[in-house]
C-alpha cells in the first residue's frame, strides 16, 4: 500500500489524521463493547434469578399433577388432556433488539367440571397459566443475551481489524511517507551544498 502513496507532506499530514481517527473509532468501539458486556453481566443474574424461581414454579406444578394423578388415575387425566385445547395464539412482536412472543387466548377456563375433578388438577392448571408470562419473559431474555453477546463479536471483530490490519498499514505509510521525504531533504541539501561549492 505504501508503495502506491506519493510522499508528500500533505499525504503525511492526511495520513497521521487518519490514524486519529481510527483511533478514536477503536477507543469508541471498546467504550461500546464494554458497556454492552456490562449488560450482558446485569442479564446473566436476572437470568440465574428467573431460572431459579421457574424451576421452583415447575417442581411445584409438578408435584400438584402427580397428586392430582393419584387421586384421579393416570386414565381420567388422560382422557381430561384430550378434551383439552392444544393450540394458543401466539403473536411475534418486535421488542427491538429481537422479536419477542406473546400468547393470547391460553386456556382461559378448564374444560372439565371443577366440582368433579381433584382440586390439585385445576390448582396446577391456575399456576402453570401464571407461570407461562415468565417462561415467554426468560425465552426473551435469552433471546437478548444470544444478541448482545453477538454484537460484543462484532466489536470486538472490528477492534482486532483496526488494531491488527488497518493502523500497522496507515503506520507503515507513515514511516514510508517520513523516509522518503527525508531521504529528499538530504538529497537537496547536498545538491545545495554541490552548487554553493561550485558557485564560491
Amino acid at each position: 500500500m505504501s508503495s502506491r502513496v506519493s510522499p508528500s507532506r500533505l499525504e503525511l499530514i492526511n495520513q497521521r489524521r487518519r490514524l486519529q481517527l481510527f483511533l478514536r473509532i477503536k477507543k469508541t468501539l471498546v467504550d461500546a463493547r464494554n458497556s454492552t458486556i456490562q449488560r450482558i453481566r446485569a442479564l446473566i443474574a436476572e437470568l440465574e434469578r428467573d431460572r431459579a424461581e421457574i424451576a421452583a414454579s415447575f417442581s411445584e406444578i409438578s408435584e400438584l399433577y402427580k397428586m392430582a394423578v393419584a387421586k384421579e388415575g393416570i386414565d381420567r387425566v388422560d382422557m381430561l388432556a384430550e378434551i383439552t385445547p392444544k393450540v394458543a395464539n401466539v403473536v411475534t412482536v418486535n421488542r427491538g433488539m429481537y422479536l419477542g412472543l406473546e400468547v393470547e387466548n391460553y386456556g382461559k377456563y378448564p374444560i372439565y367440571s371443577l366440582m368433579a375433578e381433584a382440586p390439585e388438577l385445576d390448582l396446577a392448571l391456575v399456576k402453570m397459566r401464571e407461570l407461562l408470562p415468565k417462561l415467554l419473559s426468560f425465552a426473551e431474555k435469552e433471546t437478548l443475551f444470544y444478541a448482545l453477546l453477538n454484537r460484543v463479536r462484532e466489536y470486538q471483530r472490528m477492534i482486532n481489524a483496526i488494531d491488527y490490519v488497518i493502523v500497522p498499514r496507515i503506520q507503515d505509510t507513515i514511516r514510508y511517507i517520513t523516509l522518503a521525504l527525508e531521504e529528499q531533504e538530504r538529497e537537496d541539501f547536498i545538491r545545495r551544498k554541490i552548487i554553493t561549492s561550485f558557485s564560491a
